[in-house]
């Protein structure tokens, strides 16, 4: 309907894309704490790092779903942000 209407056709859900956008958020987060650990993370981006894990730990106990792939996509953009190795 959205077609017919001249509106943009929102991007399909595929499980199997969402199931890849997970797992590569999961090593990126287990990498960056073992970076931190290590104390090789950014002083000023301690507390936004230990805040953002606790928004991914959380997203990633949610079922798969077409409304989850978008926050997982923007989680991984702020996780890369802040940091960035």
């Amino acid at each position: 309907m959205a077609a017919e209407r001249g509106e943009p056709m929102p991007a399909e859900f595929v499980e199997a894309d969402l199931k890849r956008e997970v797992v590569v958020l999961g090593e990126l987060l287990g990498d960056t704490r073992v970076r931190y650990r290590h104390g090789q993370t950014r002083i000023g981006s301690a507390q936004k790092l230990i805040d953002l894990d606790l928004e991914i730990r959380t997203a990633l106990q949610r079922p798969l779903s077409a409304e989850l792939q978008p926050e997982i996509r923007s989680l991984t953009a702020r996780l890369r942000a802040l940091d960035p190795r």
